[in-house]
Formats: structure tokens, sequence, C-alpha cells
């Protein structure tokens, strides 16, 4: 059993140290007055398996335990707003060899404010800052400035994009006009992530129609060379809802399988990639909710190409040739999707719920008990993903909340399933997280 020592680098223990300065050492009538703080916290005790993995050969049948934790902090002052993080990676690890290590991160740092010309007004936005425009739940082709992971069940910390924006509001919409550049980040991606960072400009109309709204995106940046996208989301009556999104690039980087055994998996440019994805939610009166969604990604392998990758694998593993030779065809793991077709179901009860049925009526603590469960499917291979978390809510004062989550993702399906050939075979987690 190994055990890391904790320190922080100077940087980090600086940001902490000012973090904690702002919230406990200026008066609380000047602080209120000047600048407005929310905290966040998050400790995950984290249990991992891993198993033999045909295209990640050195992992072993093993487990191990670890601890991180997360600290940031929303400061607003004006029309400022910055998110900042300081984030502690491995502060416990069973694992022989890791050291604990921490980073400050700048999620978000911004300005927002309003300008008038010739008598209409405009929204200006300028600095790091998150845009969001996707829709869905499992996965949001509309993320175009940067693809933000979902459903994460540990600590994960998302950052915005460089971003200077312009944004006008008429009787039917919005219009924004925006440069962006995605390589503002604390954060070191994968060689995937690097390639993929670009800068761009583009346009966006948002718009209401009776019960729906709908939204058009084109966008021009140096790595995709031109993008059009767009989203539907229909409220059909109160318990069901629709949405749909798709988005076509002329250009993506994406990994080519080798045509010999003597030569690796290589990154290129292609051309016309294109995402999609359709969506049906249903909620009832009691806070039952159901999501199903389907998506398409033709940027990442499709079955044919992971089955003969699967083969060829075998073939080095059998021949023993270099063992690096192997380790080539994990690359396409890091696509956003990791394969081209995949199907979600989830599902989530309010706590509301528990006041229904008689026998969770007298039961106290289940009125602030939420459970939720996802399942994402690869059709094409029968690869399966299931993930289930169980959150109390455990203080809640409205300025003061403290949660307690039991989360856990398995990873299985079909001997040659890409999912069941990730070197991550489970994962259990005891969330401890809050806000003050």
């Amino acid at each position: 059993m190994h055990r890391a020592i904790f320190s922080l680098p100077a940087s980090s223990l600086l940001l902490l140290r000012s973090l904690l300065l702002v919230s406990l050492l200026v008066p609380r009538l000047v602080l209120a007055s000047i600048l407005e703080t929310s905290w966040d916290w998050m400790v995950s005790f984290e249990h991992h398996e891993s198993r033999n993995s045909l295209y990640l050969p050195e992992d072993q049948d093993e487990q191990w335990q670890s601890v991180n934790a997360l600290l940031d902090v929303e400061l607003r002052y004006g029309q400022w707003l910055g998110v900042l993080a300081l984030k502690g990676n491995d502060l416990y690890s069973s694992q022989s060899g890791v050291e604990s290590d921490s980073e400050g991160i700048v999620r978000e740092l911004f300005w927002q404010g309003t300008t008038s010309l010739s008598g209409a007004d405009f929204d200006l936005t300028l600095g790091k800052a998150r845009v969001d425009w996707g829709v869905g739940y499992g996965y949001r082709p509309l993320d175009i400035i940067k693809p933000y992971r979902r459903n994460p069940v540990g600590i994960q910390v998302e950052e915005g994009a460089g971003v200077a924006a312009v944004s006008y509001f008429d009787g039917n919409g919005e219009w924004t006009l925006i440069y962006a550049d995605s390589s503002w980040a604390s954060q070191l991606g994968n060689d995937l992530d690097q390639q993929n960072e670009q800068q761009g400009i583009g346009i966006r109309r948002y718009g209401l129609v009776g019960n729906s709204e709908w939204q058009g995106v084109a966008y021009y940046d140096d790595v995709r060379r031109g993008l059009l996208g767009g989203s539907w989301v229909s409220v059909l009556d109160d318990a069901w809802e629709l949405h749909a999104s798709a988005v076509y690039q002329s250009e993506y980087y994406s990994y080519s399988l080798p045509e010999s055994l003597f030569e690796s998996v290589r990154s290129e440019k292609k051309n016309h990639g294109l995402q999609t994805l359709l969506g049906l939610t249903w909620t009832n009166e009691i806070g039952q909710s159901v999501i199903l969604e389907y998506w398409y990604d033709s940027r990442s392998w499709n079955n044919g190409q992971w089955k003969q990758a699967y083969q060829q694998a075998e073939q080095i593993n059998g021949n023993g040739m270099p063992v690096g030779l192997r380790y080539a065809y994990a690359q396409p793991l890091q696509h956003v999707n990791l394969v081209s077709h995949n199907v979600m179901l989830h599902w989530t009860q309010d706590p509301i719920a528990w006041q229904y049925w008689n026998w969770s009526q007298n039961v106290s603590w289940l009125q602030d008990f939420t459970p939720t469960f996802d399942v994402l499917f690869s059709p094409e291979d029968n690869g399966v993903i299931a993930t289930q978390w169980l959150r109390y809510a455990a203080v809640d004062t409205g300025s003061m909340q403290f949660d307690i989550e039991i989360a856990a993702r398995i990873l299985t399906g079909d001997k040659q399933s890409v999912y069941r050939n990730l070197s991550d075979k489970r994962m259990i987690l005891l969330n401890l997280k809050g806000r003050f």
C-alpha cells in the first residue's frame, strides 16, 4: 500500500491562499457590496478495477483506490464573472509509484456588458467563457467551440474558451456574432484534442416558434474549414419532449488503419464529417423522467474498422511483434465518441415521487434521495456502459448544501466490443460535495 504525500506547487498554493483570503479576511459588509462569492467543493473516494486489454497490453487485472478533491469559487464583481478551481489529483493512491499533484485552473473569466448603437441594444461578452449551444443529454453536437464531456462519475473540470461575442435580441429570438479560440486551456488534453484546437468566427440565430425553439449556426475555423449546424426542441405536451440536432463540418482529424501489421495507426485530415442526434424525453406528474437518445458520429470508427483493428491487434499479439504496434490501435479511443452509432437510455426520479407511495411516505430520509441510471449501448458491436448515481441531499439550507453520492460505472459487452476492450472494468465512487 502506497500513500502519496500531498504537496502543492507554488502557483497552486498562491491561488489557494488568495481564495481563502478573499473569503475569510475581507469584512462581510465590504465583500457583499463589492464582490459576490459562491464556493463549491468535492472529495471523491474512488475504487477502480482494470482488466487485460488487447489495445493496452501492459494493463493487468488489478484494482486500486485513490482520493481526489476539488475546490472552486465563483466570483462576481460588477460585470465580471470568474470561476477559479484548485484540483488535487491522487491525494491518496494505493498504486505504487503514483504521486499526488495539484493544479490551479481558470475555468472562466469574462466581462459582460451592454452597449447601444443606432437605438439598438447589444450584449457583449469578452474573455474566457463556456459556450453551451448543444441540446441533448448523452451527447451534444452543437457544442462546437469545445466539446464538453458528459456525465462523469468523478471529478471533472471543464474550461471555457477565449470568446469575443456580440448578441442582439429582436422580437423573434437572438442573433450572435462570435469569435472563439479553444486553445485557452490550463489542462493539457490528449493528442486529438490538441490537434483540434481552433480559432474561428461564426454567426448563430436562435428563435422561438410556439412551443418549440430552434437554432442555426454557421462557423469557420482553421481546423474544420467550414461548419453548419442546427437544432430543434419541441414540447409536445405535458409529458413529452422531442429534440434533435445535426452538424456538418468540411474537415476533421481522425485516425486511419494501417495497410500492414508493420505500420502504425496514424492521424490525418479527412473530409465531410457529420454528427446527428435525435432524442425523446418523457416525464410524469410524480417526477419520473426518461430520456431515450440515438446519435451518429462519422468521425469515429465504424464497426468494420474496429473489427479490422481487433483482428490486426490479435495477429500482432500472436506473432510476438513489438507491443507498441498494439498500443497504436488505442489511439481512436481519443475520439469524442468511441463508436459511430450510440443509443442511450437515462432514467431519474425526483424526490417528490416518494410522497406518492404508501410504503415510502413515512420514510423521511427518502424525501432527499435521488436515484439516476444510464445505459449507453453500442448497437453495432453490443458494447455496454452502465452507470448509476444515488444522491442524498444531507443538508440544504439555501445558503449551504451538502450532498452524499454513490456512483458506479461498469463497462462490458461482447468480447470484441470496444467498451469491453477498454482497460477500465468497473469504478465505484463515494462523492462528498457541497456549496457554501
